[in-house]
């Protein structure tokens, strides 16, 4: 492999962990669980997530196909699997990009920062123009319709030519994505108050280390922080050449975790800074969803040095983060449309792109932030199920040993063994117990208090759905191998 695509394999399956990363949950367990849910955390992810990381790398270059044809290749069925990831990057890309257009808004409405009186207000009334209640499904936010219309097209300069666009825009993205996040952190340690609020973050608690809550917390995290289960990983092994399969993974959980933590002190920063401007304690302040940062963390920007300028640069800042993740699953997407419908990449970004734009009027409709609230709640079930049978797939019907040998041959560090027995027995039992801790969670609370019928249309239907469909997809037609 040449240095040079070493790394482009490095840097897309990086830009992607980054941008599909919870990047608001790793600082909220910490300040909740206490700063001490780093060393969990890090065991997670090396126990759970490196091995899953390495075995999406090693399957897409030892394969050497798109994801379905892939596990078609292990039993005809399991092109279902393939199909599922596809349709878990689809709803997910969906929703990832109404969250950029937000972030496309208030860019522009950072002229006069409109929302300085009141930050939530603003939100919910002006932005989302969000409905009481789960009516009004025939009218939508304007703002929201246009600002979703300019995310598409950004998205579709960055996937027009698959792997090959992409790669060049992750390069000046993250390199513009390094800067703004040094510059914050920098400027966040200066703020007033700014060090109350970082010690809340990493406030250590070694009681949190015995509490089953915080392992299940960790594992989910490191399940869903590495952009796993969307067919990301294999396709970007599959085009940047054979090799460097424990090396790419270990430096994409390292610039995870520093990352995680860069942005927890950019946030506690600035939040202790809030919480001191207008008296408010840490517990009303700190949020784990998509929605909060224009609600909390705006209202601190009308404080801050030239806050214009620096308005524009948060929200490019943050918006950087979902551009990295919608693009990485759209062009996941456009990698199998171009095989499977033996089209050009371009094409393939259009047909994304515009059903892309399509299912994300769901979640601009007057209703639509409940419904996208409840839809992202219940992706967990589908990256998990993916991940599962994956695993599955894998480690019991087809010869691990093939592919440990495959990563032996092609890693420094010879841990071809270690990561066949993770694979068949580690890997199933902690996502089966992850998802046996959600479904009790789940039901034993009503998620949001929302209505039950919605829940079960946009919650367990978004789970439902897409395991039927994939696997029931015309094999015939579309699983030529």
């Amino acid at each position: 492999m040449s240095s040079n695509s070493r790394f482009f394999f490095v840097l897309v399956p990086l830009g992607a962990a980054i941008g599909l990363g919870s990047i608001w949950l790793y600082p909220y367990y910490s300040y909740i669980y206490g700063g001490l849910f780093l060393i969990p955390y890090t065991i997670a992810l090396f126990i759970l997530g490196f091995p899953l990381l390495m075995l999406e790398f090693s399957a897409g270059q030892y394969f050497n196909k798109n994801i379905v044809d892939l596990f078609a290749s292990i039993k005809k069925w399991f092109s279902g699997i393939g199909w599922l990831m596809v349709f878990n990057a689809f709803i997910v890309m969906s929703f990832y990009a109404v969250v950029l257009s937000w972030h496309v808004i208030y860019f522009f409405v950072s002229f006069g920062m409109q929302w300085k009186k009141d930050a939530s207000t603003y939100f919910f009334n002006n932005v989302l123009q969000v409905s009481h209640g789960f009516r009004n499904f025939t009218q939508f936010s304007l703002p929201g319709f246009i600002a979703l219309i300019l995310a598409w097209v950004l998205l579709f300069f960055c996937i027009r030519n698959g792997f090959d666009s992409l790669k060049k825009w992750f390069l000046a993205i993250t390199a513009v994505f390094a800067f703004l996040m040094l510059l914050f952190l920098m400027y966040s340690l200066t703020l007033e108050n700014a060090l109350s609020g970082i010690y809340a973050f990493l406030k250590p608690d070694l009681k949190s280390l015995v509490k089953l809550d915080v392992w299940v917390a960790a594992f989910s995290l490191a399940a869903v922080s590495l952009g796993l289960s969307f067919g990301i990983m294999h396709a970007a092994a599959k085009k940047f050449g054979k090799g460097f399969i424990s090396g790419a993974s270990f430096i994409v959980l390292v610039f995870e975790i520093l990352t995680g933590i860069a942005v927890g002190f950019i946030l506690f920063g600035i939040l202790g800074f809030l919480s001191a401007r207008q008296g408010i304690g840490f517990g009303n302040l700190v949020f784990s969803d998509f929605g909060s940062s224009f609600t909390i963390l705006a209202s601190a920007l009308p404080y801050f040095y030239k806050p214009t300028l620096l308005s524009l640069l948060f929200f490019l800042f943050l918006s950087i983060f979902f551009v990295l993740g919608t693009a990485s699953l759209a062009c996941s997407i456009c990698t199998i449309l171009a095989d499977k419908l033996k089209t050009k990449q371009r094409n393939a970004a259009v047909i994304a792109a515009g059903f892309g734009f399509l299912f994300g009027l769901l979640f601009i409709i007057k209703p639509g932030y409940y419904i996208m609230d409840i839809a992202s709640h219940f992706a967990y079930y589908n990256i998990l199920t993916a991940i599962l049978l994956e695993a599955l797939a894998v480690g019991w019907f087809f010869d691990a040993q093939k592919i440990a040998d495959f990563i032996n041959q092609h890693s420094v560090l010879k841990i071809g063994a270690l990561w066949k027995f993770a694979v068949k027995y580690t890997t199933p039992l902690i996502l089966l117990l992850l998802l046996f801790f959600q479904l009790k969670s789940d039901f034993l609370v009503n998620y949001g208090n929302y209505p039950w019928l919605a829940v079960l249309i946009f919650g367990v239907g978004i789970v439902a759905a897409p395991v039927i469909a994939a696997f029931l997809m015309p094999q015939r037609v579309f699983d030529r191998q």
